[in-house]
C-alpha cells in the first residue's frame, strides 16, 4: 500500500508548528524557571522581561494546547461541512464514518509507540538522572523501573489500553492531552453527524448553545476549543478564498494582537500585578463559581480563538505559516509532542546534570536517607545544551514524520480497507434506473450498471420516483401517462 500524500504548505500546518515549539519551550521553562508563570517576581516586585505581557508567551504552554484543540475542531469539521452545505450529504456522511475509524488509529498508533519507546529507556535506567534532578517538574514527569519485569510489562499494557480512558498512569505524562484530542475529535464527529442535513445557520446556533454549554459545565479545554474551530470551518466554507478580503486589514490585525495579549494570562499568583488582577475579577464574574480555579484556562483559551480568527482573516498572517519553515515545524509537530519529554528527561538532563552525577554528589543522601538533589550545570551549559537539544529533537522528530508515520498510516488503512464493506463511489457510480409508468399509478425500478450523460445523483432519481408516484395517483387511469422509459445515473 502506497503511504500517503504529504500535505500541500498551509497556514493551519504552520500554525500548529509553531504551537509544538511553544510546547516544548514552555516544558523547559517550567522545569528550570517555574517563576515565570508568575505576572511578577512578588507581589511588591518588578516583572522580568519574560514576566511581560507577550514576552511571556515564551512559557505559554496552555495557550498552544488550546491552539492545538482549536485546530482539531477545524481540520476535523471542515470537509464535512463543505459538502453538507453543497448538498454532498451522503458523501459527508461516507467520510464522516470513515474520519471516525481512521482517527483513533492515527492517534492511537503512533502515541502508544512513542509511550513504548519511554518504557524501554525507563526499564534500561535512562530516567534515573532525572529522578534527582533539582527541577521538581522534571521529577514530576519522571517514572521509576517496574520492580520485576512481569510489574514493567503490566504497566505497559496499562499504558496501551487503560491509559486511553482515564489519562492516568503513563511513562510520558505529557501525553495526556492526545486523550483529549481523541475525546474531542470523537465530539465533533457526533456533532457533525447530528447536523449533517440542517442547514448551516442552524447548524452555526447548535454549535453556539454547544459552546454556552461547555463554557458553563466547566469544559474549558475540550468544548469551547473544538465548538470555536467548528466555527472557524464555517467560516472558511461559507467564504472560501474571499476570507481574507473581507475585513480591513487593520482588524484581523487586532484580533491577533488581542489575542496574544490575553494568551499573555499568568498562570499562577494573578493577584500580584493590577492587569493580571482586572482580568481575573472580569473572568469570575461571566464563568461558573466553581470555574475560580480554571480562570487561566478560560482567558488563555479565549484568546487562542481571538488569535486564530484574526489569522484566518490575514492575508498577511497566513503567507507567514505558510513558510516552508514554519510548515517543516507543522509536519513535526505531532512527533515534536509525543517524543519532547523523553528527550528532554534523557538527553538534555545528561547534559545539564552530567557534571553534578560524575562528582560525589551522586552518593549523597539526606537526613532521611534519600539521594539528594542533583545540582544543574550554569549558564554556559545552558547556553551549549539547548541548541543541541532543539537540533537533536527536530532531527528525531524528522525521521519519525518521514519513517514511523507512515507505517501507522498504512496500519490504519490496510485495517479500514480489510473492515470495510465495498461501496459505489458517490458521484461517480453508473447505476442505470429504467422507470416504466403506466395508467394505473404503477413505477417499475430496474437498476443496472450502466453510464449516463446526465450524472443525476440517488437522491435526484429517489425525487423523481416520488415524484412519478404522485402523478400516477392523480392521474390514474389516464392514457397520458402512456408508457415511458427514462434512464439516470449516480
Amino acid at each position: 500500500m502506497a503511504p500517503p500524500k504529504k500535505r500541500d504548505d498551509n497556514w493551519v500546518d504552520g500554525l500548529r508548528g509553531v504551537a509544538s515549539f511553544v510546547v516544548v519551550t514552555g516544558h523547559l521553562l517550567t522545569a528550570f524557571t517555574p517563576y515565570l508563570h508568575s505576572p511578577s517576581t512578588s507581589k511588591e516586585g518588578w516583572p522580568l522581561l519574560l514576566q511581560l505581557p507577550l514576552f511571556r508567551l515564551c512559557v505559554g504552554g496552555r495557550s498552544a494546547v488550546g491552539i492545538f484543540f482549536l485546530v482539531t475542531g477545524f481540520v476535523n469539521s471542515i470537509n464535512p461541512i463543505k459538502n453538507a452545505d453543497a448538498g454532498n450529504t451522503e458523501l459527508a456522511l461516507t467520510n464522516l464514518a470513515k474520519s471516525t475509524f481512521t482517527r483513533t488509529g492515527r492517534l492511537v498508533f503512533p502515541t502508544n509507540l512513542a509511550a513504548t519507546v519511554a518504557w524501554v529507556v525507563c526499564q534500561l535506567g535512562g530516567f534515573n538522572m532525572a529522578r534527582r534532578a533539582d527541577a521538581g517538574w522534571i521529577r514530576m514527569v519522571t517514572r521509576y523501573p517496574g520492580p520485576t519485569m512481569w510489574q514493567a510489562i503490566k504497566g505497559l499494557v496499562r499504558n496501551w489500553t487503560i491509559f486511553w480512558d482515564d489519562a492516568g498512569y503513563t511513562y510520558d505524562p505529557v501525553h495526556w492531552t492526545v486523550v483529549s484530542f481523541l475525546y474531542g475529535a470523537m465530539r465533533i464527529y457526533l456533532t457533525l453527524l447530528a447536523t449533517t442535513f440542517v442547514s448551516w445557520r442552524w447548524r452555526v446556533a447548535i454549535c453556539a448553545f454547544l459552546y454556552l454549554f461547555c463554557w458553563c459545565t466547566n469544559d474549558y479545554l475540550i468544548g469551547i476549543n473544538i465548538y470555536s474551530g467548528m466555527f472557524i470551518a464555517q467560516l472558511q466554507a461559507s467564504l472560501g478564498s474571499r476570507a481574507t478580503s473581507t475585513l480591513p486589514k487593520v482588524i484581523p490585525a487586532l484580533l491577533i494582537l488581542v489575542g496574544l495579549l490575553v494568551c499573555s494570562f499568568p498562570q499562577d499568583n494573578q493577584h500580584w500585578t493590577s492587569w493580571s488582577w482586572a482580568m481575573r475579577r472580569l473572568m469570575v464574574s461571566i464563568t461558573p463559581a466553581s470555574a475560580d480555579r480554571y480562570i487561566s484556562r478560560y482567558w488563555v483559551n479565549v484568546g487562542c480563538t481571538i488569535l486564530m480568527t484574526g489569522i484566518f482573516f490575514s492575508r498577511n498572517a497566513r503567507r507567514v505559516l505558510t513558510h516552508p519553515v514554519f510548515n517543516f515545524l507543522g509536519r513535526c509537530s505531532f512527533p515534536v509532542y509525543l517524543l519532547h519529554n523523553t528527550l528532554l528527561r534523557t538527553q538534555l538532563v545528561w547534559m545539564i546534570y552530567g557534571a553534578s552525577a560524575w562528582s560525589p554528589d551522586w552518593d549523597k543522601v539526606k537526613e532521611d536517607g534519600s539521594p539528594i538533589e542533583l545540582r544543574r550545570g550554569g549558564v554556559g551549559t545552558f547556553l551549549v545544551t539547548i541548541p543541541v537539544f532543539y537540533v537533536t529533537l527536530y532531527a528525531v522528530a524528522y525521521f519519525w514524520a518521514e519513517k514511523v508515520d507512515p507505517q501507522c498510516a498504512r496500519a490504519v488503512n490496510w485495517m479500514k480497507d480489510r473492515m470495510f464493506v465495498g461501496e459505489v463511489e458517490l458521484g461517480r457510480g453508473d447505476v442505470r434506473l429504467v422507470a416504466v409508468g403506466n395508467g394505473n399509478g404503477n413505477l417499475i425500478g430496474n437498476g443496472n450498471v450502466n453510464g449516463n450523460a446526465h450524472g443525476r445523483t440517488a437522491r435526484e432519481m429517489e425525487k423523481e420516483e416520488e415524484l412519478a408516484r404522485e402523478l400516477a395517483v392523480l392521474n390514474g387511469g389516464a392514457s397520458a401517462s402512456g408508457n415511458g422509459n427514462g434512464n439516470g445515473s449516480v
